[in-house]
């Protein structure tokens, strides 16, 4: 895949990623809804539904861990998929600080 945000489009019940996956990049959704969900000791959890310019999968982004949780199309969906490279790029080149505050935040909300 490119090093550049690139458009997604999946089906109903299509899974964009599941938990335990390499976190290597976070989507916009353009349209449609999807669901994050998690297996809390042995059932499937809904932890949110996201729809419409709503952001996910940039938990991992930070913190080099595995996907801590699955997403999954609720209905036909329409993505920007965009890379950790394209993202840790820009992010490389920001302020330490900024980096220090981002990079704790999300190990603390992890």
């Amino acid at each position: 895949m490119s090093d550049k945000p690139s458009t997604l489009v999946l089906e109903r019940a299509e899974w964009i990623f599941k938990e335990g996956d390499p976190g290597e990049s976070l989507y916009l959704i353009k349209s449609g809804m999807v669901q994050i969900v998690k297996e809390i000791n042995g059932t499937e959890v809904t932890l949110a539904t996201l729809s419409d310019n709503e952001v996910f999968g940039e938990m991992a982004l930070f913190s080099d861990l595995p996907r801590s949780a699955s997403a999954q199309a609720l209905v036909a969906v329409t993505l920007t998929h965009i890379p950790k490279s394209f993202i840790r790029g820009k992010f490389d080149s920001s302020d330490q600080l900024f980096q220090l505050g981002v990079t704790s935040l999300f190990q603390f909300l992890r």
